[in-house]
């Protein structure tokens, strides 16, 4: 019997996930009712996840489902897994049960198939599905190859190598020469080049470290090889949701199409024109929208009319954006700047947010924003505007290259909400790292945390005892940044040597012995950009990042600065900045349009763009019947 929601279902959501007095609208409640297989495409700020949470809220209520089924909901984030929690409350234990699945995308296909496709190979678990400690042990395998290969490599241009190398660069069935290397398969020399790195991808494989490209080919074939696990994964799951889905690759796409089928009401939710990813160029979006079956959001509770209208140009695949009708509507200000002036265009932006009485706003966010963030010798970059701006590192790191840079103490903020066992797992990555180097393994296996532990306490409970102890106090010490480098180099080098028994090979004694420290303070990795910018005794922060550092937040004021890839970005797409819309065809149009609709999208009161006068010149008076207002202040004859 179909499960239909009532509108008494709608309003107890409501009560819970709402604002007192507030309800959906007929978009938002037609998704929210909405069971059938379909595509929820949601603009900027829509609010959709509190959409889906609602309606994950309702059939919790009417668990257990037919035959007991269950729902999976995926994301690309803990965090995201973790905000759905915290929203759901006292719910959360019901959705949170079997046969319900929530988590990211990799940790389902790390569970039911990468896992047990490895088990299947080798009758054990692997160590670790990790790209830093497989990027790792690639860097410490180098040695292995031989000259030809290396030289191979590196005339074959194979991006990041030996990192590159991914399982479907091989044939693991019958040896054959793959296209993507390049090589000749009647070619003997490159035969060899062939069978050598094949020989390493195996070694590395069967140690136990996958990287996650591994671990969703291992998946992939995986599912070829038993093909009746899609029936157990729809007989376990009548519902599927997929949160932010402009973000999953091809590889990830064509997986989870392969095991949700029409007998898995599928949803998948997002927006097509935020499909910008994080950490390669040449990944493409692998969601492919049935326009004939989805449903939209249109309306944007983040920011007014005078930014949707100026988003919505943006759009590479069109959609409609209605702003929020109770926000204040500021226009939206193009700021020009010359090249003796553009360094005052974050004072700039601090005097129009300030004009605007926005530093008086609760917890006010500022951020200005670029497309690239490395400096480049000729052209403007993030770090033309501001000469004290670093790239930052937005992923945490959990490899490093000596032992110093685990030893980096954190501010109190960050381990209160981290938790005190951060301390603790850099400490054990450390040693981990320290057996990895000396070659140390459990039964052919690289060791793990719970393997460490269970290990050291089978073999010698005194020496556990004391471990524990020391990695307690090292913990308190580095928090109070006291001295520890010297006491850990020492236990590192006689009694876990002794322990172990391994020896302290030229590598290992650099990775031990080195004081350059590679760790920067986690909390600062996405905050140590801060301009400040003061107007007597008023003092405001504004944040400066890459437009990837910043998907997925909302500003109070967002200032976009024009960069330079190719062309320079704004100048690129001036027409569309001018509401003069023409279906973009060139792929470099496409990229710039998908950057600047991430990147202007952010702000809920103030949207403000730098632009060299170079790329506005002659253009100033169709941007204002657009609706921008043209700031040329940092322009004038004093400047010149």
């Amino acid at each position: 019997m179909p499960i239909i929601f009532s509108d008494s279902d709608i309003s107890w959501a409501e009560e819970i996930l709402l604002p007192p007095g507030e309800q959906f609208d007929e978009e938002r409640r037609a998704v929210v009712k909405c069971l059938d297989t379909k595509d929820i495409l949601a603009c900027p700020g829509s609010g959709k996840t509190t959409a889906l949470l609602a309606k994950l809220l309702i059939l919790s209520r009417k668990m257990p489902l037919e035959n007991n089924r269950g729902i999976c909901v995926l994301t690309h984030t803990n965090v995201a897994i973790n905000e759905i929690k915290n929203k759901a409350g006292v719910y959360s234990s019901k959705l949170f049960s079997y046969p319900n699945h929530f988590g990211t995308i990799q940790s389902f296909v790390d569970k039911y198939l990468a896992i047990p496709a490895y088990i299947n190979m080798f009758n054990r678990r692997p160590s670790f599905i990790n790209n830093d400690i497989y990027f790792d042990r690639m860097e410490r395998s180098r040695k292995y190859l031989g000259n030809k290969t290396k030289a191979f490599c590196f005339r074959s241009g194979l991006k990041n190598y030996p990192y590159s190398l991914k399982f479907e660069d091989f044939s693991l069935d019958n040896n054959g020469i793959c296209k993507n290397l390049n090589l000749d398969s009647n070619d003997s020399t490159q035969n060899l080049i062939y069978d050598k790195l094949l020989w390493l991808k195996k070694m590395i494989l069967k140690d136990g470290i996958l990287s996650y490209n591994d671990a969703y080919f291992l998946a992939a074939k995986y599912i070829i090889k038993h093909p009746n696990l899609k029936d157990l994964f729809r007989k376990r799951f009548a519902y599927f949701f997929i949160d932010e889905m402009q973000d999953s690759n091809t590889t990830q796409s064509t997986l989870l199409n392969e095991i949700f089928n029409d007998n898995v009401v599928a949803q998948k939710i997002g927006d097509l024109n935020q499909s910008i990813f994080d950490y390669d160029a040449d990944l493409e979006c692998g969601w492919y929208v049935n326009n004939d079956c989805s449903l939209c959001i249109t309306g944007s509770k983040r920011f007014p009319s005078s930014i949707a209208s100026k988003v919505e140009n943006l759009c590479v695949c069109r959609q409609t954006i209605a702003g929020n009708g109770r926000q204040d509507e500021i226009s939206p200000v193009i700021i020009v700047y010359n090249d003796n002036t553009i360094q005052q265009v974050l004072n700039k932006f601090g005097e129009i947010i300030i004009k605007n009485n926005l530093h008086q706003h609760e917890k006010g966010i500022f951020k200005a924003v670029g497309w690239v963030g490395k400096s480049h010798d000729k052209e403007k970059t993030i770090p033309s505007y501001w000469d004290s701006y670093s790239k930052e590192i937005k992923v945490k790191r959990t490899d490093f290259s000596n032992l110093k840079s685990y030893l980096a103490p954190q501010s109190d903020c960050f381990v209160s909400s981290n938790g005190a066992n951060f301390y603790k797992k850099r400490l054990v990555e450390a040693f981990l790292k320290c057996l990895r180097i000396a070659e140390i393994t459990d039964n052919d296996m690289s060791f793990t945390d719970k393997k460490l532990q269970r290990y050291i306490s089978e073999k010698d409970s005194n020496f556990y005892n004391d471990f524990r102890v020391r990695l307690a106090k090292w913990c308190l010490q580095i928090h109070r940044q006291e001295e520890v480098f010297e006491a850990i180099k020492f236990f590192l080098t006689n009694e876990f040597r002794d322990f172990f028994n391994y020896q302290v090979n030229n590598e290992l004694s650099n990775f031990i012995n080195s004081s350059d420290s590679e760790t920067v303070n986690e909390e600062d990795q996405q905050s140590n950009n801060i301009y400040k910018y003061s107007s007597g005794t008023t003092e405001i922060e504004i944040e400066v990042s890459t437009i990837h550092g910043v998907k997925g937040e909302t500003h109070t004021a967002t200032c976009y600065l024009e960069t330079f890839f190719y062309d320079y970005d704004i100048k690129r797409i001036m027409n569309y900045m001018k509401g003069e819309y023409i279906e973009p065809t060139k792929k470099r149009i496409i990229k710039n349009l998908k950057m600047a609709f991430v990147g202007m999208s952010r702000p809920s009161h103030l949207l403000c763009v730098a632009v060299h006068r170079d790329s506005i010149s002659g253009q100033e008076q169709a941007l204002q019947i657009n609706g921008w207002d043209i700031n040329c202040e940092l322009c004038t004859s004093s400047n010149e």
